[in-house]
């Protein structure tokens, strides 16, 4: 039985009846499974009897499992509930004694599950075959916030009012202070996940305000397939002008997400670099163009964690308008963008996906003392895969 899908040596299963009738052998091509899980969940009675008829709880029989890096040694021995657990030099790794045949499967489960939880080989099975995985590979991954997180901080483009691109412009100089909450839920084929982010950015223009240097840190908390995660990241760039309408901000950025389940924090690095231009219309109405590229890497893996290296390309673009209504006084605008994300570099079940957005609130202006903006909006995903989500989002600037 084997756990990638590139395999190509033969399943052995050896039976020896309880009767003492002589050793049956079966050869069968190798199984391939997406995941770890799925897997050691075949492993027991019931497949071995769709190998070999013959075999019963009291057989005696060898079973190969071949895993990522390595290939394992199940052997049953007859008229016995136990199973010895021996590595390709065929040394003893573990044994399990239980009452019965099936609680020692069990147990040899739980131990397989442990031993590839945090197995680089075995966590790129899932990123790549898998919707579910919390650190990359579908839309609410951490991999994934964290390069929207860089998009919003450096473009104007978004139903958010935080510190981006060109917000700033004009005369302000002092700092702006953000806070965000988007709340949203996706569904998909084996995928179902809330996430509410609690993004918060600081920007600090210098003496030309069109350059600033800007901190973005949003905090996640997501459930994903019924498993609780929490995230988060902490971004630090700087805004550069380069033409009246135009700014460039590279960023670095960090985050971690800490899974309990199989007791793994897992740490990703970023750099961006993050185009935003303006361009403004008659009539109050104005297009923003946005895009950023993000490497992505984990970090500290070594030979037990996450193994990942990706490239991130986003590309949106957005329309506003004015509107006739004013709110404490302030001018009100609407706004509709479209970004879409494509991942490259380790395979991902999701590599692809567009967010539109429509949001409502106010200019961002100085009223004398500092810079209020206001939005509220809706975000659509459509990622390929058949995930869709849908996404409340409100923010403040002051």
């Amino acid at each position: 039985m084997f756990l990638c899908r590139k395999s190509f040596a033969v399943i052995c299963l050896l039976v020896t009846g309880a009767s003492g009738a002589a050793a049956q052998s079966v050869n069968l091509g190798s199984t391939s499974f997406d995941t770890i899980d799925e897997a050691i969940n075949a492993l027991g009675t019931r497949t071995y009897q769709t190998i070999n008829t013959d075999y019963t709880e009291t057989s005696g029989a060898t079973f190969t499992f071949t895993a990522p890096r390595e290939t394992l040694t199940l052997r049953y021995r007859q008229g016995r509930t136990g199973v010895v657990l021996r590595d390709d030099t065929g040394a003893v790794i573990s044994r399990f004694d239980g009452e019965t045949r099936s609680d020692s499967d069990a147990q040899l489960a739980a131990f397989l599950r442990e031993r590839y939880a945090t197995d680089p080989e075995a966590l790129k099975l899932t990123v790549a075959n898998t919707p579910q995985d919390p650190v990359a590979g579908n839309p609410v991954s951490l991999m994934a916030r964290m390069a929207d997180a860089s998009f919003s901080s450096g473009t104007d483009v978004g139903p958010s009012p935080l510190t981006g691109g060109s917000r700033a412009r004009g005369t302000a100089s002092y700092n702006h202070l953000g806070i965000s909450l988007q709340t949203g839920r996706y569904t998909g084929p084996g995928f179902s996940a809330n996430v509410t982010s609690l993004p918060l950015s600081f920007a600090m223009p210098l003496d030309d305000p069109r350059w600033a240097v800007k901190i973005h840190a949003p905090l996640s908390f997501s459930t994903i397939n019924g498993q609780d995660y929490v995230s988060g990241s902490v971004g630090v760039g700087l805004r550069m002008p380069v033409t009246a309408n135009w700014t460039l901000t590279p960023e670095l950025r960090v985050g971690a997400l800490r899974d309990t389940s199989r007791g793994l924090t897992t740490r990703l690095a970023n750099a961006s670099l993050v185009s935003n231009y303006r361009m403004d219309l008659r009539n109050g109405y104005g297009l923003v163009f946005g895009s950023a590229l993000t490497y992505s890497e984990t970090l500290g893996s070594g030979n037990g964690g996450y193994d990942l290296a990706n490239t991130i390309n986003k590309n949106g673009v957005e329309l506003s308008g004015p509107m006739e209504r004013s709110l404490y006084g302030l001018p009100t605008t609407w706004q509709f963008s479209l970004v879409h994300t494509k991942v490259g570099g380790s395979p991902t079940y999701i590599d692809e996906w567009t967010d539109v957005s429509l949001s409502l609130g106010t200019i961002g202006s100085k009223n004398g003392v500092t810079w209020d903006s206001v939005r509220v909006g809706l975000t659509y995903t459509h990622a390929n895969r058949g995930v869709r989500g849908l996404n409340i989002n409100f923010g403040y600037e002051f």
